[in-house]
């Protein structure tokens, strides 16, 4: 019997063995950000390289991180692998401010893990960490393609400036392999800057999504060069300009001494010259004495994409000592406005400056940020926690009443005291009184928990503020969402109804300033199915005792309304055509310097209005910019330009129109107003929420508004 059992144990510890060697057989490489930067709280793209097997292998690869103070995100995506064939799976999640470590596990299709590894990525060093935090007064700027004339250069040679003080600039390169297939990937790049790339080397998914980040509001510089973009690239329907054959041109003295050259020696370089598309707005553009345009930066979507017609390597090399200079005004020149001239990079006034070479040599080296252990929220994240007011705005989530406490405390009292003695004495049990005293203190304390239950149960509540944005007479149409879900049940819920490209996420409320050894847990755990195109939650854990809030983000396939707008003299023409099953409450149209309320439109319907305008400035005064006092309410202090709204939409609505997903849309429409364009916001009654809790009854309070961007017509 012995013998039998010592086999089995053998045979059991072999078992063991070979399995946790099939379970190392992995070779995982994990890399984050660009080149480690990123900005905490907003999506940061991940790349996940799976070594070559000899054996196939189908499952699903997880990234667990703390995403901010409440929520785990958990990222599952789907892979197959085949035999002796590496893989790389681009992805996209958060990561909170000061996050330690995040897990990386695979699981076979049965769910059974069979690698699994945490990855440290903030160090007490600041040099040694995983991940570089960009703070909002700072520039993070994304490289793909050749790092030529200096860009390599521009952290040690340009600084940032802001009204939230001086800031450093970032620079992270992708090769063409590792660059983001969603858009998301694109997220926390103030600008992407494309140079010389071989456009072979990317994949039209990748080219797609550089296109549709732009579209959402980003910004990039494309320097064109040896390679021609191809006919058939998803980017091409998003550059404002048709592309030439090349050519040799000569670069005039004007625009030398413009961006910051050497005038005074002639360049030739070869060119591909470029000519506006008929459709597009072209606020700038620069032209040889031929009338070839060199330089030139367009609308496309709520983004702005400029094109430079050569690659500056072509330069004389006496040029390159000026090539920070070059960067500059051109990165400058990308955000200029028209009215006011000055190169705003955000609602925060931030602009890129060069460095003077003495004090270059005081710089923190080059990925070293000296205030990454400290994190002021930024304006948009400000924003959403004002937006989060109305979804914790519940009954249920009201303070519990003092007099609750003190009458339950003092019925405690009474049956300890004089009830629990003068009842044992009678009984003649006083020794008893050891068991009596607790039984009544678990009973309290079992009823103080029921009791707490049923005063805060209720029916299940969706709370939402959705914002749909689009431009007139075109398919450039985006949508963000924040929903809060409240249920008198613990448990995890099911969402669906839910469209592909959707983009999921949790939110939560954020102190101004974050410590990096202040470390929250991020308890709630949000599991989402990662695939392209979209981030959909599997599962919502709400908790009884507080609000799942959420963000999704996605584009849409045609606004609820459509407008036309002419302007005058103290007069504005509005027609709104309601093509939603929701009627129009009530709305306002917006101009540079006047804006003009109208009136409902119901549903299916047509209605014109013709009203007097009244002076209103869309953007804050000059001098003027947000502070936070300790409500974590913003408060206008002299400093920087931020858009306004008359108010007629509600106070979530209009904070939505600044919080994360809605902001960068925001500042392009509001610098279009200044160019003579119009818009036109209006709030709709009772629309139905963008997606359905499965299988559940609950109460729906949704705000939902349209702003629709009117350009001038040429």
């Amino acid at each position: 019997m012995s013998r039998i059992l010592i086999a089995a144990l053998l045979l059991l510890a072999g078992t063991v063995s070979v399995q946790g060697a099939k379970d190392i057989e992995f070779n995982v490489d994990f890399f984050c950000g660009w080149e480690g930067y990123y900005r905490p709280m907003e999506w940061t793209p991940v790349e996940i390289g799976i070594g070559a097997m000899k054996d196939p292998f189908s499952g699903t690869f997880t990234i667990t991180a703390r995403q901010d103070g409440l929520n785990t995100l958990n990222v599952i995506h789907s892979f197959v692998l085949t035999p002796d064939r590496p893989l790389t799976a681009p992805l996209v999640t958060k990561f909170a401010f000061a996050t330690d470590r995040c897990t990386l596990a695979i699981r076979d299709e049965k769910g059974r893990t069979r690698w699994q590894q945490a990855i440290n990525l903030w160090d007490f060093s600041a040099t040694n960490r995983m991940l570089r935090v960009v703070q909002e007064q700072d520039l993070l700027i994304g490289l793909l393609g050749q790092a030529r004339f200096g860009l390599l250069r521009l952290p040690q040679e340009t600084a940032c400036t802001s009204d939230r003080g001086a800031g450093k600039v970032f620079l992270g390169s992708k090769v063409p392999r590792a660059a983001p297939w969603d858009w998301t990937g694109y997220v926390s790049l103030d600008l992407l800057v494309i140079c010389d790339l071989d456009w072979s080397l990317l994949q039209p998914q990748q080219a797609r999504a550089i296109g549709e980040w732009i579209s959402n509001g980003g910004t990039a510089l494309v320097i064109l060069g040896q390679h021609p973009l191809p006919a058939d690239s998803p980017l091409r329907a998003f550059v404002p300009f048709d592309i030439g054959e090349p050519k040799q041109v000569q670069i005039p003295p004007r625009v030398l001494e413009e961006w910051g050259l050497d005038a005074s020696r002639a360049q030739t370089v070869t060119a591909w010259p470029l000519a506006p598309k008929p459709s597009a707005v072209i606020p700038r553009k620069v032209e040889t004495a031929e009338g070839d345009c060199l330089w030139g930066v367009g609308y496309a979507g709520f983004g702005r994409m400029a094109v430079l017609a050569f690659n500056p390597a072509q330069l004389d090399e006496q040029q390159s000592s000026r090539s920070a200079t070059f960067w500059t005004r051109q990165m400058a020149a990308v955000y200029r406005s028209q009215t006011s001239g000055a190169g705003l990079l955000s609602a925060g006034g931030r602009r890129i400056i060069l460095v003077e070479e003495s004090q270059r040599g005081g710089n923190p080296p080059a990925g070293f940020n000296p205030n990454d252990n400290r994190y002021q929220i930024t304006l948009a994240q400000n924003a959403t926690n004002r937006v989060m007011d109305f979804l914790y705005q519940l009954d249920q989530m009201k303070p519990l009443s003092i007099w609750w406490i003190v009458l339950t405390l003092m019925a405690l009292a009474v049956l300890l005291g004089p009830v629990d003695y003068l009842v044992l004495k009678r009984l003649d049990k006083l020794p008893y009184t050891w068991l009596t005293s607790t039984g009544w203190i678990v009973i309290f304390t079992v009823g103080a928990y029921f009791g707490v239950q049923w005063l805060r149960a209720g029916a299940m509540e969706v709370r939402a503020v959705s914002v749909l944005d689009g431009i007139a007479d075109s398919n450039c149409a985006w949508a963000t969402s924040y929903t809060g879900l409240f249920a008198p049940r613990s448990g995890d819920y099911r969402l669906a109804g839910l469209p592909p490209n959707q983009w999921w996420s949790g939110i939560s409320p954020m102190r101004e300033e974050v410590w990096a050894f202040q470390r929250d847990m991020g308890m709630q755990q949000i599991h989402c199915l990662q695939v392209d195109g979209g981030n959909l939650p599997v599962s919502l854990p709400v908790n009884m005792w507080t609000v799942q809030p959420l963000l999704s983000e996605w584009a849409l396939d045609r606004m609820p309304f459509t407008a036309t707008v002419e302007h005058g003299a103290g007069t504005a023409v509005v027609e709104i055509r309601n093509t939603s099953d929701s009627a129009i409450e009530r709305g306002y149209v917006l101009f540079a310097d006047t804006c003009a309320d109208l009136g409902p439109v119901q549903a299916h319907s047509t209605t014109r209005f013709d009203v007097r305008t009244r002076p209103f400035r869309s953007w804050e005064q000059a001098g003027s910019r947000p502070t936070y006092n300790r409500r974590q309410t913003a408060v206008m202090v002299p400093g920087a330009n931020v858009p306004r709204y008359p108010g007629q939409l509600g106070g979530p609505a209009e904070s939505a129109f600044l919080a994360q997903g809605c902001l960068s849309r925001t500042l392009a429409m509001h610098a279009c107003l200044d160019s003579g364009a119009a818009l036109v916001c209006v709030v709709f009654e009772k629309a139905p929420l963008p997606m359905d809790v499965k299988d559940r009854s609950y109460a729906v309070n949704h705000v939902q508004v349209a702003r629709q961007l009117v350009l001038p017509k040429k």
